[in-house]
Parts: C-alpha cells; sequence; structure tokens
C-alpha cells in the first residue's frame, strides 16, 4: 500500500510565513544559511539606504546602486527559501497585485497598439521593479528587522538634507548635480520639488521611531533640519507635504489638549520668524514660496503656465482615451508642448486608458489594510499613523508629478505599510 505524502502541513506553512517559498535547494537553518543570512540582511538595508541617492545610477539605463543591492538580496531570498510572496498579508498583497498588474497591462496593451513596445517595455519594467521586486525584498520582515531599515532611510534622508545646506550655505554651489542653476535643492534625488515631497514622507518614520522609543526623543531634532531642507528646495508642493505629514500624524496620536498647544507654538513660530526671522530664511525660499504665500499669487510660486496648459490638454484627451492610452512614456511626443503632464493621474490615463490609472490607484491604496488594521491593536497607533500619513500623502502629492517609478518614490510607500504588517505579525499579549 502506496502512502501518500500529506499536503495540509505545506499549505498551512505557506500561509502563516507569509507566503515563504521552500525551494528544493533551500539550505534552510543549514551552514549555509546561517552565513548567507547576514549577507542578506546586509544587501538590504544597503538596498534601502541608498534608494534616495538617485544619482548612484548607470549613465545609459536607469539602474541604480540600490537596484544592485535589491537584485543580490533577492537572489540570496530565493537560494534561502525566505522569499514572501505575500509580504503584505494575504488580503493586502492581493490588492496590491491587481492593481499592478491592471495598470502594467493596461500600459502594455496601448503601447503595443498605439505607442512604441520597445519603450512601453522598458517603462513598465521600471515599474514593476519599483513596485514589486523592491516588495519582495523589502517586506515580510521582522518587526525588528523593518524598524532598522527604517532606520537606515531615515539616516540617508537626514544625510542628504546636511549636505544640502553645507552646499548651498557654506559652498555656495550652484548648477550642480545636486543644486540647480537657480539656487533650488535637488539633493540626491537630482530634482527640487521631488527632493521636497521625500523629505515630508520620511517625517512620518522619523515620528514613529521617536515616538515608539526606537529612536532617542533627541532624533526629532532632524525634523527642523529636514525643514530646512525643503525651505532649501523652494518647493511649495514639499512645504505642502510637509505640514500635510505633520499634521496627519499628529490628529492620529495627540490629543486635543496637545494640539491646540502644538498649534499655538507653531503660530507663534512663524510671526517671530516673520517679524526678526524673515532675513534668515534661505533666498529661494523667499523668493518662490514666501511671497505666493503673503500675496496669494501662485504665479509668484513657480512656472505653473505651462503645467496649467498641459492639465487642460490632458483633460481634453480623457475621452479619448478611456480604454486605450498613446502608449508609455509617449504623452510628451504627442503634446503640443512637447513634456509630459505634471499629474500622474491624467499621464497615466492618457498614456494607458482609465484602467491604468484605476489599477494604480488600488495598488498604491492597498496600502491603507495594514495601516487602518494597526490602528485596531493596542500599541498600533503610531504605527497605524505613520502608515496612513505616508501613503495618504503619496496618493496627494502625484496630482504634482509625472512619474513615480523612481526608486525614492516607492520606498517610503514600501516600507512605511511593511512596518504596520510587522507590528501585526507582534503576538498579542496573552491576558
Amino acid at each position: 500500500m502506496v502512502r501518500q505524502r500529506p499536503v495540509g502541513n505545506r499549505f498551512n506553512a505557506l500561509t502563516m510565513t507569509g507566503g515563504a517559498v521552500d525551494l528544493p535547494f533551500s539550505s534552510g537553518q543549514g551552514f549555509w544559511d546561517r552565513i548567507l543570512g547576514p549577507v542578506e540582511y546586509a544587501l538590504a538595508i544597503g538596498t534601502v539606504f541608498f534608494s534616495p541617492m538617485n544619482f548612484l545610477r548607470l549613465p545609459f539605463f536607469y539602474f541604480t546602486l540600490s537596484d544592485a543591492l535589491a537584485c543580490l538580496c533577492l537572489l540570496l531570498l530565493v537560494l534561502r527559501g525566505r522569499l514572501k510572496l505575500q509580504p503584505l498579508g494575504p488580503a493586502s498583497t492581493a490588492i496590491w497585485m491587481i492593481g499592478l498588474t491592471t495598470m502594467l497591462a493596461s500600459l502594455l496593451l496601448s503601447s503595443l497598439v498605439h505607442g512604441d513596445p520597445m519603450r512601453g517595455i522598458v517603462y513598465i519594467a521600471q515599474y514593476f521593479f519599483a513596485y514589486f521586486i523592491l516588495l519582495l525584498v523589502i517586506g515580510g520582515r521582522s518587526e525588528r528587522q523593518m524598524i532598522v531599515l527604517a532606520k537606515m532611510y531615515v539616516l540617508s534622508i537626514v544625510i542628504m538634507c546636511i549636505h544640502g545646506a553645507y552646499l548651498i550655505n557654506i559652498d555656495g554651489q550652484t548648477n550642480t548635480a545636486f543644486v540647480s542653476g537657480s539656487g533650488r535643492l535637488t539633493g540626491f534625488v537630482e530634482r527640487e520639488n521631488e527632493c521636497g515631497a521625500v523629505i515630508a514622507m520620511t517625517v512620518p518614520m522619523l515620528l514613529l521611531l521617536c515616538g515608539s522609543g526606537r529612536l532617542t526623543k533627541f532624533a526629532l531634532l532632524a525634523l527642523p533640519i529636514m525643514g530646512y531642507a525643503v525651505m532649501l528646495t523652494g518647493s511649495n508642493t514639499g512645504l505642502a507635504s510637509f505640514a500635510y505629514a505633520l499634521g496627519v500624524f499628529a490628529l492620529f496620536t495627540l490629543n486635543w489638549t496637545f494640539l491646540v498647544g502644538a498649534a499655538a507654538v507653531v503660530a507663534g513660530t512663524v510671526l517671530a520668524l516673520d517679524r526678526w526671522g524673515r532675513d534668515y530664511l534661505p533666498a529661494v525660499f523667499q523668493r518662490r514660496v514666501l511671497g505666493a504665500l503673503e500675496s496669494g499669487d501662485i504665479g509668484q510660486a513657480g512656472s505653473f503656465d505651462h503645467r496649467l496648459e498641459l492639465i487642460h490638454e490632458a483633460i481634453g484627451r480623457a475621452n479619448d482615451t478611456i480604454f486605450l492610452g498613446v502608449g508609455a512614456d509617449q504623452y510628451a511626443v504627442t503634446s503640443f508642448l512637447m513634456q509630459p503632464v505634471h499629474n500622474l493621474y491624467l499621464l497615466l490615463w492618457t498614456e494607458g486608458g482609465l484602467l491604468c490609472v484605476v489599477g494604480f490607484f488600488v495598488m498604491i491604496s492597498a496600502g491603507f489594510g495594514p495601516g487602518l488594521a494597526a490602528l485596531n491593536k493596542p500599541g498600533g497607533r503610531l504605527f497605524a499613523a505613520c502608515t496612513v500619513s505616508t501613503v495618504s500623502l503619496f496618493l496627494l502629492s502625484i496630482n504634482a508629478f509625472p512619474s513615480v517609478y523612481g526608486r525614492f518614490w516607492s520606498m517610503p510607500i514600501i516600507l512605511t505599510v511593511s512596518l504596520s504588517c510587522a507590528f501585526l505579525s507582534r503576538p498579542s499579549p496573552v491576558r
């Protein structure tokens, strides 16, 4: 009589471990696993730390140092049998993948029918790497590892802020890789507005680490450094994003008495700066942001004319691109201004059709699931605040950006959502 091999334990193990793949050639807890484990973890740390450093890339193709480390890390995860196929949990991972697949399939089909197929494949590969490969590399880890990864990301951003302040205020650089010709900080991401937005999306992680005791309260001194760097970018989007991140996190975590007191302190600081500290504010901030805030004239806040024209053009083309768009990375080719529209929702709609933008929105919205679930678990309010504020800020800020496949965009989303997932995997206290 031939005994059948039971399959129930295999299925249960897959479910309970977040979909970890136990490959036949994996070494489990053996000798090689003990050696490769720290190496894989170090590669993950490097992937996170270097992800904002967009300048460390190949000159002929968008492939960064962080990408190379991520590929090596993924290889070791596979060899060790530690690859998690459900890094965000069964439900959120399924929603994430449905959204990503819908988005990429729409872009691919539109590129094959109306656009440039080769350019479409390259464009799709970039989004696939940013929102799937990095998710596999970073997601599904223990809370201890996720906290370390979050610390390394915050450290990388703070280094960028200090580096930018040094270049502008001490070295006096302009028209370089890190400072634009007009004196605006572009940072490691090499873009002014993107630099401000990425700094803002790091604020919730810093507040989580300090509020939960993973970092000392002295680490909050990084907050004014980050705020000053946002001013150096001269970005209205960055300033609004910074204020939004602080506000939403505060609403989630603080009581009304503290909120009123904090609002009074902020108001007093603003009044003091207006009366005595105006001359000490960065010149680019005074020129691009402060004047617009005082006058209410957005014309002083930067070049909005062409952006508004592109938005109106994209809205006018929406009816013609409901089912299929013009193809990935083809908006600038077909636009009368020969530029992409600075609104990701309109750009995806025009290039990939309505399903494309719906898919992207569904994918990112999957991050709310772990965040809201953490809110219902004792001790999870800080994790919920971090995830919800970062994900919602991202969904709002991409109204002002044309593309978000840069690793500096996807990394804070993946980190904050994975932090909530790691917290949810913590065993509940026994009563």
